[in-house]
């Protein structure tokens, strides 16, 4: 955003629901035990692929059954098509450039043969300012009609608000961070001094203070689209058109040394042997705008010889509206009536304390435990083939 008269870089992240986001995950780097344990976190995470650099007319890994729009082909590199990390770039310099930006959210997580969905809005303003509210619905068996409902110009399920789960709000000033979690009856409130987390970072020897919203998973859009372009190579862009909207098709996968220190993957590994593991990101950006409409995790086929990979978890930004005059009691937050307070900002600190040693990259990821804040759900116990 525009003027930023706080002089951290901080806002809150884009938070992707109670239990169902792979985005918290990946942007939560000190904690990388809690992408094992998919009881913990149906999608929880990133994964790995082969280790050969990713290259054009690799579109015929992302047929998905259905033929889901989402993963039609994009049309073949132009010469007019900026390069994968200048689109980035670009993108999150656009955001950059505004003085504020309102968004709704909805996301979809297709695991294990079962669909959960949550619908939000999303707002950042001048001053690092973020407010993130989700409510998350019950999981319900997937279908094919799925994949239609997946198309980039479909419109989004109508979803009820009083049949929703769980609730997860996040709130920042700029200095201070809340988290308000509802899983059914468990309520969880959690409070982040930004200030204080930042300054314990630029202490720690050998932490990368300038990543410490991203790495936390609080740097709003631009951090999260930053901390991806750190953990990924990328294939050339290219150009897919929608109806009217052009699109630029910006696909990654995760490098080699996110492989072997964030996800501690053997060396020979080709797939993520989890099923809530993704492999691949993909960002469609609005050409005209170079905002951001969808950010996508795609989860391969099991066996290596199927060039077949599919959406795990797709989030769409919908009607965004820029450089609104926001009211600043939007980033104030109010603790529920009854609610207790948990500091968790030493907690955090040690996190980034514990991220800062290298980590056992022989270690089974599968042996790995859980990580913390990450609220318990039911999961599926087997994966449905596709």
């Amino acid at each position: 955003m525009n003027h930023k008269p706080n002089p951290l870089t901080i806002s809150s992240g884009l938070p992707v629901s109670i239990a169902l986001s792979a985005l918290l995950a990946i942007t939560l780097p000190p904690a990388p035990a809690g992408i094992a344990d998919e009881t913990v976190s149906p999608a929880a995470t990133a994964g790995a692929d082969e280790k050969k650099t990713p290259v054009d007319g690799e579109t015929s890994e992302t047929a998905t059954p259905e033929g889901s729009e989402s993963a039609a082909a994009p049309t073949a590199v132009s010469a007019n098509v900026p390069e994968s990390r200048d689109l980035l770039n670009q993108m999150r310099s656009a955001l950059q450039d505004l003085d504020s930006l309102k968004c709704d959210l909805h996301e979809t997580v297709i695991l294990s043969g079962m669909k959960l969905q949550a619908v939000g809005t999303y707002a950042e303003a001048a001053g690092n300012r973020v407010r993130v509210e989700f409510r998350i619905f019950p999981s319900q068996a997937a279908g094919k009609g799925d994949a239609g409902q997946l198309a980039l110009d479909a419109d989004p399920v109508a979803l009820a608000p009083d049949t929703s789960q769980g609730e997860l709000t996040q709130v920042s000033d700029g200095t201070v961070l809340f988290t308000l979690m509802k899983n059914g009856a468990n309520t969880r409130l959690t409070r982040r001094n930004l200030r204080d987390v930042m300054d314990a970072a630029t202490k720690v020897a050998g932490y990368d203070s300038d990543h410490v919203a991203m790495d936390l998973g609080i740097g709003g859009l631009r951090g999260l689209i930053s901390r991806i372009e750190s953990l990924m190579e990328f294939a050339p862009a290219q150009t897919k058109k929608v109806g009217e909207t052009e699109f630029y098709v910006v696909r990654g996968r995760w490098n080699a040394k996110t492989r072997t220190e964030l996800f501690r993957l053997r060396e020979d590994a080709v797939v993520d042997p989890r099923p809530h593991v993704p492999e691949y990101v993909v960002f469609y950006i609005d050409a005209k705008t170079l905002l951001p409409r969808r950010i996508e995790y795609r989860k391969r086929a099991p066996d290596p010889a199927q060039k077949l990979d599919r959406p795990l978890v797709t989030l769409d930004l919908r009607n965004l509206v820029l450089n609104e005059s926001l009211p600043d009691d939007m980033f104030a937050f109010s603790a529920p009536e009854g609610v207790k307070e948990e500091d968790v900002t030493e907690q955090t600190i040690q996190a980034i304390q514990q991220s800062a040693a290298t980590p056992d990259s022989t270690k089974d990821p599968a042996a790995q435990s859980p990580a913390t804040e990450t609220p318990a759900t039911e999961t599926p116990a087997t994966e449905t083939q596709k």
